[in-house]
């Protein structure tokens, strides 16, 4: 894998390619690796760190769209049906393509009415059948016993059971890192921390841009024949510079999340809390030994780096506590993040009833290749039929998208016994086996090889990340600053953010030592490195 400084030294001997990507998230990054795959030149630049906003922010789950499926059978919407229809298939693919960071996972609803139990079950047989032969579960009826055994402190109170049904668990910002290391094997050039600055036009078509490196405030010229902007919730402001009148096609609402402290599901199982105040759904969910439960979905602002509020913790905490005996209060939530869900809607249309949870495609006149919306599941499909657009509007030689067969980095060599064979080498602790396996795949082995048996030390005695990963990150994983360990080559912050910051000064003494920090750098990532969290 190329350096930075050995990917700035190489536009500037040669700045011209196919494509200029703009967002190192989800969707950007699967762009990236089903352009250079298909053989054209690529650049992905990103303004902060990769995944660092609403694609490590997501509620872990791989899905179908349960509750889409719902909208559709009641409105009778035939665009609904093809989101679901679409997801499940490429859900399928996505679990195929990284078994080490994705699993199938159960998910019970519990039911507290007599007419729920056939009007879910029936939902969820269609739910199986839309999914086919690609199906990863066949849903279930659940009787109140076994409900009790898997969650001890459920509202048992006029609880009529509950069904069962399957959908994927990942790890997001791995998945982003790891389908971005896929890319640069391929030959990819990728860019953290490279803010857009200006977008180039001659005669009123867009032929290039200007990039800076934000560590040395240096400038650098890309030229390219087509500039795709895959920046999520930023995608307007990118557009405005292509076209000062444009008008917006975004509005946004807010996801939060929190990790509590108490571990209420078992591993192996999810839970769907099915009814709100505001009629929507609520999950917990099973990550990293933790509990998470999100998502809300609240109207909100376009910024950098939205906030977890006290309003939607506490939202989020209601609905736990109405279906759970539970005692929670401030002292049990271990973490919290909030994420923005961009929504689509038509800038040409007079009204807002255009917004959807579909991907979108918009060309401007100049030339910018705007993609924005739809979900981690469908990143895949999003990524071939923006390039699929790309060729057409760019012009660019016919190649076929292949990222079905392209198994994402650590998946080739992986095998579930993997965390024995770890352990039986290395004489690794087992949590750490298995998180390594889970976190890298195969990778892994780079990882213990490379390094001493010091670098096997914990980073928090609580957590099973290791020094060794620090240096990693950073020569195989682009981490160019302490939050980008702490929140997103590991989960660290996500889960304990009291744990991340007793772990940050461990994790700066072994990046100073690499990237050869200075004091006033030091002091600086001492006092930042939870910024972009």
């Amino acid at each position: 894998m190329l350096t930075r400084n050995q990917i700035f030294d190489a536009i500037s001997t040669n700045n011209q390619f196919d494509l200029l990507i703009i967002g190192g998230g989800a969707t950007g990054s699967g762009i990236a690796l089903d352009a250079i795959s298909r053989g054209y030149k690529v650049l992905l630049v990103e303004k902060a760190d990769f995944a660092s906003g609403t694609s490590s922010k997501s509620t872990k789950l791989v899905h179908g769209g349960v509750r889409y499926l719902e909208q559709a059978v009641k409105n009778l919407d035939k665009g609904q049906f093809k989101l679901v229809y679409e997801a499940l298939h490429e859900r399928a693919i996505f679990l195929k393509l990284a078994p080490h960071l994705s699993r199938p996972l159960p998910i019970f609803t519990p039911l507290y009415k007599f007419w729920e139990k056939p009007y879910y079950r029936i939902g969820l047989k269609l739910y199986d059948w839309l999914a086919g032969k690609t199906n990863i579960g066949k849903s279930k009826a659940v009787n109140n016993k076994e409900a009790l055994q898997w969650f001890p402190t459920l509202n048992s109170k006029s609880l009529k059971g509950g069904v069962v049904y399957f959908d994927g668990q990942f790890d997001d910002a791995r998945m982003n890192i790891t389908m971005l290391k896929t890319a640069a094997q391929h030959g990819a050039l990728l860019l953290n921390y490279a803010p857009l600055t200006a977008l180039i036009h001659e005669q009123n078509k867009l032929v290039g841009a200007t990039i800076k490196d934000s560590f040395t405030d240096k400038q650098y010229t890309i030229r390219a024949k087509g500039i795709i902007n895959a920046t999520g919730p930023f995608v307007d402001s990118i557009r405005l510079l292509d076209d000062p009148n444009t008008k917006p096609m975004l509005t946004v609402s807010s996801g939060a999340h929190v990790i509590i402290k108490q571990k209420i599901c078992p591993d192996d199982k999810g839970f769907l809390i099915p009814n709100t105040e505001d009629g929507r759904v609520l999950f917990m969910l099973p990550w990293n030994n933790s509990t998470l439960v999100g998502t809300t979905d609240q109207p909100a602002k376009i910024e950098f780096n939205p906030t977890a509020s006290t309003d939607d913790i506490n939202y989020i905490v209601k609905h736990l506590t109405h279906y759970f005996n539970l005692n929670l209060g401030p002292e049990d939530i271990l973490s919290s993040w909030s994420g923005l869900r961009p929504l689509v809607s038509n800038p040409d249309s007079a009204t807002t009833a255009t917004i959807s949870r579909d991907h979108v495609l918009l060309q401007s006149s100049k030339g910018l290749l705007t993609i924005t919306g739809g979900k981690w599941t469908t990143y895949r499909l999003m990524a071939e039929d923006t390039i699929n657009a790309a060729i057409k509007t760019f012009k660019l030689p016919q190649a076929d998208c292949i990222t079905k067969q392209i198994k994402l980095s650590g998946a080739n060599g992986y095998t579930t016994d993997l965390p024995e064979k770890l352990t039986k080498k290395f004489k690794l602790d087992m949590d750490i086996a298995i998180h390594l396996a889970k976190a890298y795949g195969a990778n892994a082995w780079d990882i213990l090889q490379k390094n001493s048996v010091a670098a096997l030390n914990r980073l928090h005695p609580d957590y099973p990340y290791i020094e060794a990963e620090v240096s990693y990150a950073i020569t195989s994983e682009y981490a160019q600053r302490a939050s980008d360990i702490l929140c997103r080559r590991t989960r660290m912050a996500f889960l304990n953010k009291s744990a991340a910051q007793s772990a940050s000064k461990k994790v700066i003494e072994i990046m100073t030592k690499e990237l050869n920090w200075d004091e006033n750098r030091i002091v600086w990532e001492q006092a930042h490195w939870a910024d972009i969290f």
